[in-house]
């Protein structure tokens, strides 16, 4: 049994329970505690550390639609991009539109303008030209907001993304 430690000192104050020898822990070189918390041997030669999980866009395929309002036919274009973080991936589909309600939810809330968007364009929005110019800065300003730490930790962004459930857990626990 260890002897009993005074827990104050002789002036009254309080004194510290703990000596340097409750620190020393024995042949932990070249070890580290992971996330999960496992230890884990960086001298082992079989010992791979994984690179750092990241977001990442790129871009899929385009797809005209045609749109009808009260009688009236307006074609329009859904934009494919397929994002990954580490080695999950998945797609998702959004218009031009669905865009711009991000910029103004995220801009309200944060206040911080991610890449511009392509200016808004009424008439001849779905040439080839113009669609893969502006797929090109889509994907701009897609990869600007994932990028961001407390863009991703959003539930606009996240939502918008279509994030899995998987990936929006380890976003949450920084992995």
């Amino acid at each position: 049994m260890p002897p009993k430690r005074n827990m104050v000192n002789s002036e009254g104050e309080a004194q510290a329970q703990f000596r340097d020898s409750d620190f020393v822990f024995e042949d932990t070189k070249g070890k580290m505690i992971g996330s999960e918390g496992q230890i884990i041997n960086v001298q082992d030669p079989n010992y791979k550390a994984e690179p750092p999980k990241q977001f990442k866009a790129a871009m899929g395929g385009t797809t005209q639609k045609e749109e009808t309002w009260m009688m009236m036919s307006s074609p329009y274009t859904v934009y494919g991009f397929n994002i990954t973080f580490g080695k999950r991936q998945w797609e998702t589909t959004k218009r031009y539109s669905d865009f711009d309600k991000l910029d103004n939810r995220l801009n309200d809330k944060f206040g911080l303008p991610p890449v511009g968007l392509p200016p808004k364009k009424w008439f001849g929005a779905t040439d080839t030209e113009t669609v893969d110019m502006r797929h090109k800065m889509l994907l701009a300003y897609l990869n600007d907001c994932i990028k961001r730490p407390v863009l991703i930790h959003s539930r606009e962004l996240q939502n918008f993304c279509e994030m899995p459930a998987d990936v929006i857990e380890a976003v949450s626990k920084g992995g």
